[in-house]
């Protein structure tokens, strides 16, 4: 029983040609409405807009403890849709009807 090699930027060629393959595979996943849709989702879903606040944290558990591991984690989800958005290069008009849509979504 053969297996199929699941496909990477690397098969393209050398550095350069490779992020040039990533780059149109991520413009072809988050284009058109289903990719807008799904992008919005995840920023909603990794609470990207959604920034923890020291204050609100304090407000909600009258404790500092815990926020530091709260604002990592945070931090650690927000990346990911950070490096699909290094990908999609969005104008600032894009983005914000990006973090529109995650508002609506969330």
């Amino acid at each position: 029983m053969s297996r199929k090699r699941f496909a990477h930027s690397g098969q393209a060629g050398g550095p350069a040609k490779a992020r040039e393959a990533l780059t149109k595979a991520y413009l072809r996943v988050f284009s058109g409405e289903d990719g807008e849709m799904v992008l919005a989702d995840l920023a909603a879903t990794t609470g990207y807009y959604r920034r923890p606040s020291y204050g609100e944290w304090l407000a909600k558990t009258r404790t500092p403890n815990g926020f530091e591991l709260h604002s990592a984690l945070s931090n650690a989800r927000a990346e990911v849709v950070q490096h699909i958005m290094g990908f999609l290069m969005l104008d600032g008009e894009r983005l914000a009807a990006l973090e529109k849509a995650a508002r609506a979504e969330g």
